[in-house]
């Protein structure tokens, strides 16, 4: 770590440091893991871990991923839709393309389940590269997907900058086989 660097941000002040940590999360386009954040800011993990505990006392949904931190969306900076949709397991490639591919986020997957009710997980799926690392992570487990449980049924949370984006990605979606259900 370089100790200029440091010395800066110790200078700085919490709050400066805080807005620090607030700028890179939402430059990023995509989840940045602790220890480089830590690292680019020239401060400790501990100062890390502190200053994100903080920022979520002040109000900033701050998500820890196994990628690294995420800040989520207020939902008046971004449009939010959630899609019911249906496909064996060996097109979540192809369904994740093509809405990214429209510049449109999948923020997490939902299933209705039988027993346990509503069941979510946070996928935060934006890029291509993401899309790649989420595919060898399920490629690499023996663990059945969510929609396995329901025989192919699942919802997802759309967010994109624009509502035009999210209805491209939809029409991509049904024109290509997916059967899309919207909420």
């Amino acid at each position: 770590m370089n100790d200029g660097v440091h010395e800066r941000m110790n200078e700085l002040g919490s709050e400066a440091r805080r807005s620090a940590v607030l700028d890179r999360l939402r430059r990023a386009r995509e989840p940045i893991k602790g220890a480089d954040l830590a690292q680019a800011l020239g401060i400790s993990r501990q100062t890390l871990v502190q200053d994100i505990a903080f920022l979520r006392k002040d109000g900033h949904r701050i998500t820890s991923t196994i990628r690294g931190y995420v800040l989520e969306e207020a939902p008046d900076e971004a449009q939010h839709e959630v899609i019911g949709i249906s496909h064996p397991p060996e097109r979540l490639a192809r369904e994740l393309e093509l809405i990214v591919s429209h510049h449109v986020k999948v923020k997490d997957v939902m299933i209705a389940h039988p027993v346990y009710g509503r069941l979510t997980a946070e996928l935060n799926i934006a890029t291509p590269k993401d899309i790649r690392d989420f595919v060898a992570r399920r490629q690499a487990s023996s663990l059945p997907l969510f929609s396995e449980w329901t025989g192919g049924f699942h919802y997802h949370t759309l967010v994109a900058a624009e509502a035009d984006d999210i209805e491209r990605a939809i029409r991509a979606l049904i024109a290509d086989g997916f059967p899309v259900e919207r909420t």
